[in-house]
């Protein structure tokens, strides 16, 4: 991952990212209210997600957890800097919540029992993630992409029940291949086009793709958004 460098261009370059943060809070909202007293988000990042958890819940302590330093311009009651598997979380809150994160964390068995042990009894856990097919065009002609694994297993033994799930395919459209290289470099995600690009690697991944993945809206790039919201019973 490379959001640390990323971390002034994020917020422009994170379209999908965007409207993934918007839409979580909207559903959490509609499903189990506006109203939490302790509120935690894991890899808070710019703050695309604070912001606006901070002006649609009614929330007494915001919490936050990213693994750099807080760029979120948000003081938050703690900052919790570190993998969230590693570090040592003392309160217990009454909702999580995490945009774009999950895909990340390879040890989801552990990542969940974690946060069912951090949520109160009737508590809230709402995430988004990505599903097997972000960025299914890299992939094809690469052959690299995450592991993008059913939660729903890990969820559910870990002891949550599942409110809600929804699952989109949002594609986005750009002038060239190259273009496609420096959005996902703006958006801190280049580890999913972990290529060491030679000037002949590159002109040869630049054939496939406009042979494969070009038409007259320009040259696609596919995201995969996943929304889960899951109560601790």
């Amino acid at each position: 991952m490379n959001f640390v460098k990323a971390k002034d261009t994020y917020r422009e370059n994170a379209v999908v990212q965007g409207k993934m943060a918007k839409k979580l809070i909207k559903e959490t909202v509609q499903k189990c209210g506006a109203g939490f007293e302790n509120v935690f988000e894991i890899g808070a990042g710019t703050g695309l997600l604070s912001d606006i958890a901070l002006e649609k819940l009614k929330c007494e302590k915001l919490f936050l957890n990213d693994l750099t330093e807080n760029y979120t311009g948000i003081t938050p009651v703690k900052y919790y800097r570190g993998d969230i598997l590693e570090i040592n979380i003392k309160e217990k809150f009454d909702l999580i919540i995490s945009n774009a994160v999950f895909q990340w964390v390879k040890d989801k068995e552990g990542l969940f029992n974690k946060l069912f042990n951090s949520i109160n009894e009737g508590g809230i856990l709402a995430f988004t993630t990505f599903g097997a097919e972000n960025f299914n065009q890299i992939k094809d002609i690469t052959g690299f992409s995450l592991d993008y694994t059913d939660l729903t297993p890990y969820i559910e033994k870990a002891g949550f029940k599942i409110l809600y799930f929804e699952e989109e395919l949002e594609t986005l459209y750009f002038n060239d291949v190259r273009n496609i290289l420096e959005h996902i470099k703006l958006t801190g995600v280049g580890a999913n086009a972990n290529c060491l690009w030679t000037k002949h690697k590159y002109e040869i991944f630049k054939e496939k793709y406009l042979e494969k993945f070009s038409d007259t809206n320009g040259v696609s790039l596919t995201y995969h958004p996943l929304y889960f919201i899951c109560k601790k019973a």
